[in-house]
């Protein structure tokens, strides 16, 4: 296991996370190395903790000058393009033409370290353009790119995914224990209404401004002081005219319910692919329900005040569209439902458990549900919808399903530490580390071409 070499991306507090991971993955033996897109305080936080310089990327250092031949390569290891990436990126594709050095960058500079280096898993997430890029350089180098993501349900526990979509969940046990179905699969609590101005908002504003005063914010996955201004207010203003409180809680007759996707977000911004523009989407679905049959659109609580409040204007004017209140129970608006339709949305997996069919628009690990039907393009919702709401529920294949997921998941919390303190907790690194030994000691075992499986000696 002494061989072995693993690498972390790290972007805002999720860096943290991983460090806490990393430090006990060093104590058993696992050589670790970081890929950084350049804020140097995130960096100082890695060197503070005991992490060498040489074991750490910095992207900030990359040479981004436009390099048409770094692009061809990066597209010719990536199932995405590089303009793909761009357009996922909330940040990056606000850069122009400059967005295109930038990833030839990343990606040059990150297949040369994961070789040079010796590396063969680098563990991420799958948000920003750059990790995109840094995927396709572990494709060019020889090494794993892997994804620890929540598995949504059952509640609390995580997988490991393979490249930057979640259809491909690494499966390195088996089970033919089928469990039992939950009674309630899970329920969502009621958002409290965003301030406009709190001490966390203050606190965020000056951390930011100080950055920038000492010139260490040149991280292309942070966003600056005067935008984190400008999309506080806008945040207000939305919430204040978007009309939430005049909106429906309970619902009756026949519909189809669609929860919307926050926006950005890399469930709809990487997963949905060629979904990303939501009205355009509630339009082509409206288009295609049979007649009596409503559609219900949900804002997301994560969400509030982060969609200009003109959006719910347009829908509203749309024909058989009802604007359900995001403090509704989105539980009782599943059950309720003829179908469920999602770009890539938990709700479709949760409408398995209440036996109501679903559509979605990505490949997911739970697509394979007899329930969930998947849409390739916006001539076929009419009959993924038909096929939705025809349905008939298999209570011994979702067990059987839940089954496979629970023996191929991990108790624990793997997101940012900023938005879960737990995840730092001695006893959640202690755990989470241990299914991330899991992990390694499957991929080294095996006659993948890794290069600790494919070496004898260093």
């Amino acid at each position: 296991m002494t061989s072995f070499r693993v690498a972390f991306t790290g972007s805002h507090s999720r860096s943290v996370t991983f460090a806490h991971i990393a430090q006990n993955l060093v104590k058993q033996g696992v050589g670790v190395y970081f890929i950084m897109p350049g804020a140097k305080h995130r960096i100082k936080y890695l060197t503070d903790m005991g992490f060498d310089c040489s074991h750490i990327l910095d992207i900030a250092d990359a040479d981004k000058s436009y390099d048409q031949e770094a692009l061809a390569l990066l597209e010719a290891h990536s199932r995405v393009t590089a303009s793909y990436m761009i357009m996922s990126d909330r940040l990056l594709c606000k850069r122009g033409e400059a967005a295109y050095g930038y990833l030839g960058g990343v990606f040059k500079s990150a297949s040369k370290f994961i070789a040079d280096n010796e590396i063969d898993i680098v563990f991420s997430e799958a948000t920003w353009a750059y990790e995109l890029a840094v995927c396709a350089a572990c494709s060019s180098a020889g090494a794993e790119f892997i994804v620890p993501h929540s598995v949504r349900i059952p509640n609390g526990r995580f997988g490991f995914f393979s490249g930057i979509f979640q259809d491909r969940l690494i499966r390195m046990n088996r089970s033919e224990q089928v469990l039992p179905l939950p009674a309630k699969f899970r329920a969502e609590h009621a958002p409290a209404q965003p301030e406009l101005i709190s001490k966390r908002h203050f606190k965020s504003f000056f951390i930011h401004l100080s950055r920038l005063i000492c010139g260490t914010a040149k991280d292309e996955t942070e966003q600056n002081v005067f935008g984190l201004v400008r999309e506080r207010i806008a945040c207000d203003l939305n919430m204040r005219l978007s009309g939430f409180s005049r909106m429906q809680r309970v619902l009756s007759g026949d519909y189809v319910y669609m929860p919307l996707h926050v926006s950005p977000e890399a469930s709809l911004d990487v997963l949905g692919g060629f979904c990303q523009n939501q009205l355009e989407l509630v339009r082509n679905v409206v288009k295609s329900l049979p007649h009596g049959v409503s559609l219900a659109v949900r804002e997301h609580p994560a969400g509030l005040g982060k969609r200009r409040y003109g959006f719910f204007r347009e829908i509203g004017k749309l024909p058989n569209v009802v604007c359900v209140s995001p403090y509704a129970d989105g539980a009782e608006l599943i059950a309720g439902a003829r179908a469920v339709i999602s770009v890539s949305g938990s709700a479709a997996y949760e409408a398995a458990f209440a036996g109501v069919g679903s559509v979605v628009f990505s490949d997911m690990f739970f697509s394979v549900l007899p329930t969930v039907f998947r849409c390739t393009g916006a001539e076929s919702i009419g009959s993924a919808l038909e096929h939705a709401m025809n349905a008939k529920p298999d209570r011994h294949a979702l067990a059987e399903f839940l089954a496979d997921i629970t023996a191929n998941s991990y108790e624990g919390c793997v997101d940012s530490a900023e938005i879960y303190p737990q995840a730092i907790e001695k006893e959640n690194a202690r755990r989470v580390s241990q299914a991330f030994m899991d992990v390694i000691g499957y991929y080294s075992s095996s006659e993948r071409p890794l290069y600790a499986a494919s070496m004898s000696s260093r």
